[in-house]
């Protein structure tokens, strides 16, 4: 027996599902409609209409009668109305056809809107849905924070619903978007961030929205500085990570004239050391001082052990490390000054055709560096900077912790000379603070000085060091100007001379690159020009350098002079006490020396006694005669 099952109808065609025995059969026929748009009920037109408050609906019947007569249309909440004959000025009729236009759309306006067109005896009906949507009144969204340096990153820049979107970023053209407004940065840098304006499409809205974006683009960086707590005598200092997803493996301080630092644990104290911060989590590195004393004050390096995710895995990066300079209270900012201090110049030696490597270093965090050669050019190395196929490249820790380093893949002669070195504070704005070196580029073997001054029976000092960094010597040998050879290392010191005069630096050693001389005293026969030579270690050929000892008259008269000056000073005061002598005896007065007690009473004659004291003022008077002769002789 055939049982009914379903019915439904899909276009013209009626389908029938039968159920018969347990199986499923269908059967289809072909039905006869006079109007296939009337039965899907889609004359009305728009079918579906989305308006925002305050806006106009505009709807109407897609088909039109001949002769209509009457175009009635029923809103929502039943009224009904002709639209020749509206309730309120809200309605008014649209099109030849059966339409109405609807302003000001509130949302009790939502739903079905039915429009019947009579002719005669003929009538047609429709409808449209009509949605409304809020008034957007107020549209302020939130900043856009991005990280610098990332790749295809994903930028929404709108929560509304949207249908297409216009992007004008900074300093670019502007760019269609098409559905959610959305746009993907290739890489992310600084250069895109400011204000980003965005036109909006919003459905039910004629006008586009403007809104304007505020993007910012932040790097991983720590946060450092300190706080002072006067009122309970402590000093925070703190050194924070901002932007990142790295977690806090340790906090490390350390003052930067100790050897030794101290290990800051979350809520860990010894009583005048303890953790400040929020927690490692918050990824909060901070030390808190107690009882502050002056040695707490100065530089301090922080130092920020990190680790993140990789892939499954957590693995340990870089450490990240900045300066912090706390001044004395009421004091400026710890700064040092290299201008002017020319015996702080210090030499680099570097064999030609080798690579160079210059440094320096601030008190402070840097924001930059850059040196000057000798010629004017002008190098910056970068930290992000690697050092193949470069001319130059970074060297150093970081500029965070104020370490500056420039290294050149190859030094020439003409590169030698003196060297500035210029860096820029990152957290403070002004003059830059300079460093200076004397780059020599020489051979394997150098002397620090190729000409030294003396004066005969001084002592004077010859010195060589490798290029490139201390490296062993095999031995260390010098060449006087007479063609005496001297063999010797630092098991030669003043207290076992060769002969009796020549001896090994003091402080200085083989191992670490030097071959020095010093000569004491030294003679005429010692002027001239000497040879230093060692063989470094693992070389083949020998290295040598000359330098030449010359007589130095300004050295020779700046002691002559000073005893000339201590000769004529003891020769007046002695003349003094002798005039005054003689004026006492004169007057019968005792004079001073001349007392009754003890061995001098021997003298009581007091012209044996000024025969003394005469004969005692002549030998200075001669010795200063005579220094004063050498000293107009010099």
């Amino acid at each position: 027996m055939w049982q009914k099952h379903c019915v439904s109808w899909l276009g013209a065609v009626l389908v029938l599902l039968c159920l018969h025995s347990g199986q499923a059969q269908i059967a289809t026929y072909d039905v006869r409609v006079s109007s296939l748009l009337r039965m899907q009920q889609g004359i009305g037109w728009p079918l579906h209409l989305q308006v925002a408050e305050g806006h106009e609906a505009l709807m109407r019947l897609s088909e039109t009668l001949q002769n209509q007569q009457y175009c009635a249309v029923t809103t929502p909440e039943g009224v009904i109305f002709d639209v020749r004959n509206p309730p309120n000025s809200r309605f008014e009729s649209w099109t030849d056809g059966c339409g109405v236009r609807v302003r000001n759309i509130g949302l009790s306006d939502e739903g079905r809107w039915r429009m019947t067109a009579t002719a005669g005896n003929h009538t047609i009906t429709g409808w449209s849905e009509v949605k409304v949507t809020e008034k957007i009144s107020n549209y302020v969204p939130e900043p856009i924070s991005l990280k610098d340096g990332q790749t295809k990153t994903q930028v929404d820049l709108s929560s509304l619903n949207n249908s297409y979107c216009l992007v004008a970023q900074p300093f670019s053209e502007s760019s269609l978007v098409p559905g959610h407004c959305r746009v993907t940065l290739e890489r992310t840098t600084r250069a895109v961030q400011g204000r980003w304006s965005v036109l909006l499409g919003i459905p039910g809205r004629v006008m586009e929205l403007h809104v304007d974006r505020s993007v910012a683009v932040e790097a991983e960086r720590l946060d450092v500085g300190f706080v002072r707590d006067t009122a309970h005598h402590k000093l925070h200092l703190y050194c924070n990570i901002l932007h990142t997803e790295k977690n806090i493996t340790f906090c490390r301080f350390q003052k930067g004239t100790e050897a030794s630092g101290f290990n800051v644990i979350d809520g860990l104290s010894d009583g005048r050391y303890s953790y400040y911060g929020d927690g490692f989590f918050k990824r909060q590195c901070g030390l808190t001082i107690e009882s502050v004393a002056s040695d707490d004050y100065g530089t301090w390096r922080c130092t920020v052990g990190v680790q993140e995710w990789a892939g499954n895995t957590i693995q340990s990066r870089t450490p990240l490390q900045a300066l912090i300079s706390v001044p004395p209270e009421g004091g400026n900012r710890i700064r040092r000054d290299f201008e002017g201090a020319e015996e702080e110049l210090r030499t680099i030696f570097v064999e030609s055709n080798k690579t160079l490597t210059l440094t320096c270093r601030a008190d402070a965090s840097l924001a930059y560096c850059w040196f000057q050669h000798p010629n004017g050019s002008q190098f910056t190395p970068v930290e992000r900077q690697v050092g193949q196929n470069l001319d130059f490249w970074y060297a150093g820790e970081n500029l965070q912790s104020g370490d500056c380093g420039i290294t050149f893949a190859t030094v020439h002669k003409e590169d030698g000379g003196v060297w500035t070195c210029h860096m820029g504070y990152k957290y403070q704005l002004g003059e830059e603070i300079i460093d200076r070196m004397n780059v020599r580029v020489t051979g394997p073997l150098a002397a620090l000085n190729t000409e030294v001054g003396a004066v005969i029976g001084g002592n004077a000092t010859l010195y060589c060091h490798t290029a490139n960094g201390p490296q062993p010597l095999d031995y260390c040998r010098f060449l006087a100007p007479n063609f005496v050879g001297i063999s010797l290392d630092s098991t030669v010191g003043a207290n076992n001379p060769i002969l009796d005069r020549f001896y090994f630096a003091p402080g200085r050693n083989l191992d670490y690159g030097d071959c020095a001389l010093t000569i004491d005293p030294v003679l005429e026969e010692d002027l001239g020009e000497w040879t230093c030579a060692a063989l470094l270690h693992d070389h083949i050929l020998e290295s040598r350098d000359t330098i030449l000892l010359y007589y130095d008259s300004h050295a020779a008269r700046v002691p002559r002079l000073r005893a000339g000056l201590i000769g004529t000073s003891v020769g007046l005061i002695v003349l003094a006490l002798v005039l005054a002598g003689t004026i006492w005896y004169k007057k019968g007065i005792p004079v001073p020396w001349n007392r009754p007690s003890g061995p001098i009473q021997r003298f009581s004659n007091g012209t044996d006694t000024l025969s003394m004291q005469n004969d005692r003022a002549v030998e200075p008077r001669l010795s200063t005669s005579t220094t004063s002769s050498d000293e107009q002789q010099a």
